[in-house]
């Protein structure tokens, strides 16, 4: 793990991350002054919280971590997850919305990456259940992080906030971009034994858990897909820089990641294996 100044990632420098930044700036035309701002009005609302950095590496380093985005094979591999083992004994971080998708099935995430466009309410009880989260601050939620980092201030501090710009301590970079390939930055920075990746599609459609208004699994817009390719772009180059061993449910896979049936994979408490047998 490289941490610097706020930068903790298996990337080797913030400049390898700062040179996808400024693809993805490009690329869906972010203002980066924007991005800054609100990083330093986070820094004022929270520098006098310390992030428990021991706390979440002793959860995860050496441990098998299953990463769970919100896309639209969630419920079915959470399914799958449950017929084979007992999810509520892994080591679980959900992105964004699959905190909802969760907490409806019983399960309440050890780590939470969000942005906090979700479903606050089901994050706000998965936090009051012990769930550390990640709050992503960036030019777009502003207001949002301000109301949700008040409200949280008043019974946790069991949080980190996260940036894409260059960080200020105690805000953390880790690398990522969407609240999918940012878990998965999360993960792998603290050195897990091995990630299985699931209800992460980076398809063209987004699951009914993306959003907290969503009934249904919808066409994602042109935005949208372009930024479901930034992360699949995202995992495959921390995944092929960690060489920690990364496996996915779903159809596609990122680079460096293996492709493998759920019916292969067992669940004893905490640990994942992947039995060949099957």
């Amino acid at each position: 793990m490289y941490m610097y100044r706020g930068f903790v990632s298996v990337l080797k420098s913030f400049a390898d991350w700062w040179s996808i930044y400024l693809e993805i700036v490009d690329r869906l035309g972010i203002d980066r002054g924007f991005d800054e701002l609100a990083t330093d009005i986070a820094y004022e609302l929270v520098h006098h919280i310390e992030p428990s950095i021991d706390v979440y590496r002793s959860m995860i380093m050496g441990r098998n971590v299953i990463v769970l985005g919100a896309g639209p094979n969630l419920e079915n591999h959470i399914e799958l997850l449950e017929r084979y083992g007992d999810l509520k004994q892994a080591i679980l971080i959900a992105a964004d919305g699959v905190t909802k998708a969760l907490v409806d099935v019983g399960v309440i995430p050890h780590i939470i990456s969000s942005d906090l466009d979700g479903d606050l309410e089901a994050i706000f009880y998965a936090v009051s259940k012990g769930s550390k989260i990640f709050i992503h601050v960036h030019g777009d939620n502003i207001a949002q992080f301000i109301s949700f980092i008040e409200e949280l201030k008043k019974f946790s501090k069991n949080f980190v906030v996260t940036t894409q710009v260059e960080p200020r301590y105690p805000i953390l970079n880790f690398g990522g971009f969407t609240d999918g390939d940012r878990a998965y930055a999360i993960a792998i920075a603290f050195r897990p034994s091995k990630v299985l990746l699931a209800g992460m599609d980076f398809g063209t459609v987004v699951g009914r858990y993306s959003k907290p208004w969503l009934k249904s699994a919808e066409k994602a817009s042109m935005r949208k897909q372009i930024k479901l390719l930034l992360a699949l772009k995202i995992v495959s180059i921390l995944a092929c820089i960690s060489s920690i061993p990364t496996y996915t449910l779903s159809e596609i896979a990122p680079t460096c990641v293996k492709r493998f049936a759920a019916e292969s994979l067992v669940l004893r408490g905490s640990v994942w294996e992947v039995n060949d047998s099957r």
